[in-house]
């Protein structure tokens, strides 16, 4: 089985890139990112206007939520960390990086993600800001194929293309009904124990490294709080970037041409209750479409607690 431990060779891997790209705490050109104190707080209300959501459109509204919040992991599965996460933020002035790290570390515990309390632990989250994330993920294609997770050698190029200013990458592992975690690749033959069940197979799908890259040139004049937020819902479920507007006000729509009243600065009720069902859920070894029901029972139930 592959390392676990990716967040030493990815730094060595990128130092070969250009200057601006991998400084480790370059000038951000982003307006809202150059002010050096204080700090930007993160905004914890959401959006001034919210949706009224009517009893009989909830259901909908959280399918849609659900299917397009997550992707199927290779073995057909919803992937969550199981693994305490340790992230790192690489690319700004350390004020900024730490306040990053600091904010998903409280996410997580918020949300229920296991956390590494160990601050100076070995990084599976990697947050990377940069001017040139083309060059970036151009870096890890090369040198750290891995990290752009399950793919065969003929997708790379197309994987590891930037198309939006906050994506995500996810190197996925399975972990077999004894315990034992397989990195996630299509050229090596694993030996797993499985179930001898038509109904179970014992192999869950979970997160071993993910990597976030953040387009400093994109977002500028944006909120570090509110970019921070849009990494939470990346960093802790598998989409590897948000491209449609949700029916309700979500961090998701930030970057999008959505309606005002749907545009978010902050985690809203919505994301919120998102990501706790989705760590709340039981783990079972269920085919993506029925864990993502026992995700939508709980997310309305989570919604319905805070009328």
């Amino acid at each position: 089985m592959k390392s676990l431990f990716f967040g030493g060779a990815l730094l060595a891997a990128l130092a070969g890139t250009p200057a601006r790209a991998q400084s480790a705490n370059p000038a951000p050109p982003a307006a809202a990112l150059q002010r050096s104190t204080p700090l930007p707080r993160v905004i914890v209300a959401p959006a001034t206007e919210e949706i009224t959501v009517t009893a009989s459109r909830l259901p909908r509204i959280v399918r849609t939520f659900i299917d397009m919040a997550t992707m199927p992991s290779p073995i057909g599965q919803v992937s969550r960390w199981k693994v305490a996460i340790c992230p790192k933020t690489t690319g700004m002035r350390p004020a900024f990086t730490d306040f990053v790290s600091k904010r998903i570390r409280e996410i997580a515990t918020e949300i229920g993600a296991p956390v590494n309390a160990d601050e100076s632990c070995g990084p599976n989250l990697q947050i990377i800001f940069t001017e040139h994330p083309q060059v970036m993920l151009d870096t890890i294609r090369t040198k750290l194929p891995e990290l752009l997770g399950f793919h065969y050698a003929p997708q790379a190029r197309e994987l590891a293309t930037v198309a939006h200013p906050i994506q995500a990458w996810y190197a996925t592992g399975t972990r077999d009904r004894n315990g034992q975690l397989m990195f996630d690749e299509p050229y090596e033959i694993k030996s797993a124990t499985v179930e001898g069940s038509r109904l179970r197979t014992g192999l869950r799908s979970e997160f071993v490294a993910v990597t976030v890259v953040v387009d400093l040139v994109a977002i500028e004049n944006q909120e570090i709080g509110a970019i921070t937020d849009h990494i939470a819902m990346l960093a802790f479920s598998q989409a590897r970037a948000f491209e449609r507007c949700r029916e309700v006000a979500s961090i998701t729509n930030m970057l999008l041409e959505c309606e005002p009243e749907v545009k978010a600065v902050a985690l809203t009720r919505y994301d919120r209750a998102y990501l706790k069902a989705l760590y709340a859920v039981t783990d079972r070894d269920s085919k993506r479409h029925l864990l993502n029901a026992d995700i939508a029972f709980m997310m309305r139930k989570l919604l319905a607690d805070e009328e």
